[in-house]
């Protein structure tokens, strides 16, 4: 990780009056979850927290297409008017109906893949799990129509692919029939059979609302597929809606959030359309893990990403 630290010494810092402008406003719109009445109960025990799977690997090992942003400063005189959601179900309607008339034709096949490109608040230093508000990464990844292999720049301009690991994937759940309910339940018993390690001692809804923001930002998903997703989260207990929140893009949205006792997450979609943005995350406690006695605050970032672009394409390393 040498090579990471002085990439991150080198990218340009931007003007503090525009760094505190931009802080205040992402940690307004950040930290003001609204509460929604509670939902019937799902089940019980935990989720694994796939080690950030994609984007954590790719930070590892894609500096090569790092590019050093700073922070956007977003202006409320220059977004688009946003209506408020009433509920959490009908965020989770309104979002299906989106992914509905998803533009891309997917069909799971080990033949074709899905270019995804991102921006993203990387890390500040390894293995601590806080990213850095304040810079932005480029990142690109290839994922196979399967949703069994993903390959990303290995950081020396060399294209690597790796398994997709454990886990269920956007292949296993388009199977039919292809509801809320059964997203939940396949979900669930992949859940169920992770074991919880020291970094993930969640609960099983959470781990679950979990699974289906790495699905959404990580796996190419059939339309019937993503808005079975959708309509799943209102069915996980202790989902909210949060009417104002901003992807790493500077996009603003409104977000299903989960809050845990250790760490508050986010699925950001628009407030126009309602389609996918990308993903927040945040802790809401001081905790030391027991093992590696590393300590994290309570308002510590933890994943910050934005999608900005998805097509399908013949191959890893191909761009639309």
């Amino acid at each position: 990780m040498d090579d990471f630290g002085r990439f991150l010494e080198a990218t340009p810092a931007i003007t503090g009056e525009a760094k505190e402008a931009a802080r205040t406003q992402l940690l307004q719109a950040i930290r003001e979850p609204v509460p929604m009445s509670p939902m019937p109960p799902l089940m019980t025990p935990p989720r694994r927290r796939r080690p950030r799977l994609a984007w954590r690997l790719a930070l590892a090992a894609s500096v090569a297409l790092a590019v050093g942003a700073g922070v956007l400063v977003v202006r409320g005189d220059e977004q688009p008017a946003t209506t408020p959601v009433a509920s959490v179900r009908d965020l989770g309607d309104k979002a299906a109906r989106s992914a509905e008339t998803d533009p891309y034709e997917i069909t799971p096949s080990p033949g074709r893949w899905l270019y995804v490109k991102q921006t993203i608040a990387p890390l500040r230093k390894e293995p601590e799990p806080e990213v850095d508000r304040d810079k932005r990464m480029t990142l690109e990844t290839w994922h196979s129509l399967d949703g069994k292999q993903i390959a990303l720049d290995n950081g020396r301009g060399k294209l690597v692919t790796n398994e997709f690991g454990p886990g269920v994937t956007g292949a296993d759940l388009a199977r039919a029939p292809v509801t809320p309910e059964e997203m939940i339940a396949r979900i669930g018993a992949s859940v169920d059979a992770t074991p919880v390690t020291e970094f993930d001692d969640a609960t099983r809804q959470e781990r679950i609302f979990r699974t289906i923001s790495q699905l959404l930002g990580e796996q190419p998903l059939v339309a019937d597929v993503r808005a079975a997703l959708f309509r799943a989260l209102p069915m996980i207990q202790g989902v909210s809606v949060k009417q104002d929140a901003i992807d790493a893009a500077g996009r603003r949205g409104v977000a299903f959030g989960y809050t845990g006792a250790w760490e508050r997450s986010e699925i950001i979609v628009s407030a126009q359309d309602y389609r996918f943005l990308g993903t927040y995350g945040e802790t809401v406690a001081d905790r030391t893990f027991p093992i590696s006695k590393m300590m994290v605050r309570a308002g510590t970032p933890t994943v910050w990403t934005a999608n900005m672009e998805s097509q399908v394409v013949d191959r890893p390393g191909d761009r639309p």
